[in-house]
């Protein structure tokens, strides 16, 4: 069997690989992004039974549409698009009736996903500290489109090209989500007592994410 690179990201034949009948392939694809991806869907929903489900669905579309999958690019680039349509998919489904802002509105009044009777354990509670808490109920605040454009930004390190891919949408569109969900969370973190530690934080990933260009 042929030696593996270390990064499936460079890799895009691990998929190609498994749909011909390589296992170990998919097990090494699951390995790499199990844990980015069940963050990836946390931050979106904020429920980590709910991200966990969201992930093992990603895995069960890729394997079952493995037979489908041609190699255009990044293996990285595939999944996320994976992942980000079936993100899409499961917030409409949560809401069926049309929202009531629109697209250029950065914040809304409640989280974009609100779980019925759900509330964090005491451990998560102990697991997150005061300022990551802030920006936990900050990051509620954003709309959905401004959400996922910084999580992919800034969580996920992707690409503002390959953002709007992803999305769909021009990359100027991309940027100005991005600027505006900077702009709303440092103001909504601003507002919070002792809460500038939080505000400098976000300057140095936006300035980070400049430095990189659109990579």
């Amino acid at each position: 069997m042929r030696k593996r690179v270390a990064d499936p990201d460079l890799d895009p034949d691990l998929l190609l690989a498994y749909r011909d009948g390589d296992a170990e392939a998919f097990r090494a694809l699951v390995a790499h992004y199990q844990g980015r991806m069940v963050q990836f869907f946390f931050r979106l929903c904020w429920d980590r039974d709910r991200a966990e489900d969201l992930c093992q669905d990603l895995f069960l579309k890729l394997m079952q549409g493995c037979r489908r999958y041609r190699p255009e690019g990044k293996l990285s680039t595939f999944v996320y698009r994976v992942a980000t349509n079936l993100w899409i998919d499961h917030y409409r489904a949560q809401r069926p009736h049309r929202r009531l802002f629109s697209l250029d509105q950065t914040t809304v009044d409640a989280p974009a996903i609100e779980v019925a009777g759900h509330e964090p354990d005491p451990a998560q509670h102990a697991a997150e500290d005061e300022e990551r808490a802030r920006l936990r109920r900050a990051m509620e605040s954003l709309t959905a489109p401004h959400r996922i454009v910084f999580e992919l930004a800034v969580y996920q390190e992707r690409p503002y090209a390959e953002i709007g891919q992803l999305l769909g949408i021009p990359v100027g569109t991309v940027k100005s989500r991005m600027h505006n969900a900077v702009a709303a969370l440092k103001q909504l973190l601003g507002a919070a007592d002792g809460a500038a530690d939080g505000a400098s934080d976000l300057d140095a990933q936006s300035d980070a994410r400049k430095a990189g260009g659109d990579r």
